[in-house]
């Protein structure tokens, strides 16, 4: 699943109102709680598994997205 669609499912929101630069402060429905929900959301659909540094590293989605790759997952792939 690409990306930006299981953000934008998670948040319940319009995939294409998402950007590289989308985090708590500028997207609906990004709360804390939500943030948690991505994560684990993130970990399963991708096979991946977060360290503590690398969670506090991510305060957007191209954060995500950059963790993602340097794991070897393609956030871009649909």
């Amino acid at each position: 699943m690409k990306l930006t669609t299981l953000v934008a499912n998670v948040l319940d929101i319009d995939a294409s109102t998402l950007s590289d630069e989308s985090n708590a402060k500028n997207t609906p429905n990004w709360d804390s709680a939500r943030h948690i929900d991505l994560l684990l959301s993130i970990e399963v659909a991708f096979g991946v598994q977060f360290s503590m540094p690398e969670i506090t590293s991510m305060h957007n989605l191209g954060d995500m997205r950059a963790i993602l790759e340097e794991k070897g997952a393609d956030a871009l792939a649909a």
